[in-house]
């Protein structure tokens, strides 16, 4: 069972607020009441305040969870996986030697446990909101149900969205698939309870989508005041293959759809023109860069510096590589001065898209429902205690370079997620990781042979 004290006091921590004005308390104390931050301050301030349970923070980090702008739980069973044949050459051979030959056999106990899986290591490594994209082609019905099942199973905050697709001719059953679990998640979000799972309309990619879908699924995003969550231009076949039918880029023709504003997240955008940055910034559309997986497919590198600069939120994710958010900043900006040949840049751009965009993007997804990224009166509480003793003094000058090369090899020891106790003491409260991880292997078997079999 969850834990979830009605009053929790964290103690004595190094308390990190992050927020437009970031602080960086020592010996202080967050006070956490139902599922919101009630109050912080110095300790002393607390002790004589009654709770239901304390958490010793000495020695430790207390600073809010971290937000994962786009991930894919569904691919944590590709890992080492045998892939037949010689290696893919480039990204469409990416897609179809694994990609899409795996989310073709997926079943939904694989989606299931594939989900919970990639939810314990968001949580041990400290991210407590993740929005997700899903891809399952042969099981597409109920698909989202499991990933919301393991969701609020383990206690995870996630915004889920299937990547509907036409590339088997099965976008109809996608959109059908969105539809419902849109209205089924709406109709508990009105309830008293803030939601910890929320839903978008997925789309997988411009090139495997007709126009129909696109259309239909823009009526459905209006129908429910939701955004799309779509992979934008990751290679240049995307725009190739836009230029080629259509005789427009892949964000103009979006535009057409009117599928952007600020609820949509374009994913990647590593070959778009000035242009479609302009009509990107215009519409107030959400960007989600995920440096690893663009280096792991070699598909180019986003020109997320000039993007910045024109004022598009830009946000940070995984694309399914891990779910280690400050490896993603790290990541993040080594590529930016690789890529600019400039080792003036980058840094503080990175950590802004995880500690300040990320959480951006979760209040316009969310109608504001998600206050989340902050240590504040009145936000929820998503909150993490890191086992991080800095050998150097830490302050709100330098609190980014501790982040970056010290916070991010440091391990997670409690989370907490809507007030509740998810993982204390690097156990976890919710789950049995050690019995999910032994089960999981057994599926992952069964599921490579259906992948060798495909």
């Amino acid at each position: 069972m969850t834990t979830k004290p009605k009053k929790l006091l964290i103690e004595n921590g190094t308390v990190i607020t992050l927020g437009e004005k970031n602080q960086v308390i020592q010996n202080c104390s967050v006070l956490i009441e139902e599922n919101l931050i009630k109050d912080f301050g110095p300790s002393h301030k607390f002790q004589k305040i009654q709770v239901d349970k304390k958490i010793d923070a000495k020695n430790k980090i207390v600073m809010p969870g971290f937000i994962c702008g786009h991930h894919h739980f569904y691919s944590t069973f590709a890992r080492g996986i045998s892939v037949p044949g010689k290696p893919a050459k480039n990204f469409v051979e990416i897609l179809e030697k694994l990609w899409w030959r795996l989310d073709n056999v997926l079943d939904l106990e694989d989606i299931y446990f594939s989900a919970i899986v990639a939810m314990i290591e968001c949580i041990k490594n400290g991210t407590t909101t993740v929005i997700d994209h899903h891809e399952s082609q042969c099981s597409q019905e109920g698909s989202l149900d499991q990933i919301e099942k393991a969701s609020k199973q383990i206690g995870l905050r996630t915004s889920l969205c299937l990547g509907v697709s036409d590339r088997y001719a099965r976008g109809k059953e996608g959109l059908e698939e969105t539809e419902g679990f849109l209205k089924k998640v709406q109709a508990e979000s009105g309830s008293k309870n803030t939601p910890v799972v929320l839903g978008m309309v997925g789309l997988h990619a411009s090139f495997t989508v007709s126009d129909k879908t696109l259309k239909e699924a823009g009526d459905i995003s209006k129908k429910y005041n939701t955004g799309i969550h779509i992979h934008c231009a990751e290679d240049i076949v995307d725009q190739n293959d836009s230029l080629k039918k259509y005789n427009v880029r892949v964000v103009e023709r979006l535009k057409k759809f009117d599928v952007l504003g600020p609820k949509t997240i374009l994913v990647h955008c590593v070959h778009i023109d000035e242009k479609e940055m302009n009509l990107i910034s215009e519409s107030q559309t959400n960007v989600v860069h995920n440096p690893e997986s663009n280096m792991n497919n070699a598909v180019g590198c986003a020109d997320v510096l000039k993007m910045l600069k024109k004022g598009i939120n830009v946000g940070l994710g995984t694309d399914g590589m891990s779910s280690n958010m400050i490896s993603q900043a790290r990541v993040a900006y080594l590529l930016q001065r690789h890529f600019n040949r400039d080792p003036r840049v980058g840094f503080v751009e990175s950590v802004r898209m995880l500690l300040e965009n990320n959480s951006i993007i979760v209040d316009r997804i969310s109608d504001g429902k998600w206050k989340v990224g902050e240590i504040k009166s009145g936000f929820l509480a998503d909150v993490i205690v890191v086992d991080y003793n800095p050998p150097t003094p830490i302050n709100e000058e330098n609190f980014s370079s501790h982040l970056i090369f010290g916070i991010v090899n440091s391990p997670v020891d409690t989370v907490i997620v809507n007030g509740k106790i998810v993982m204390q003491n690097k156990k976890f409260i919710t789950v049995n990781e050690e019995e999910i991880l032994q089960i999981s292997r057994e599926i992952s078997r069964k599921l490579w042979d259906k992948f060798l079999n495909e």
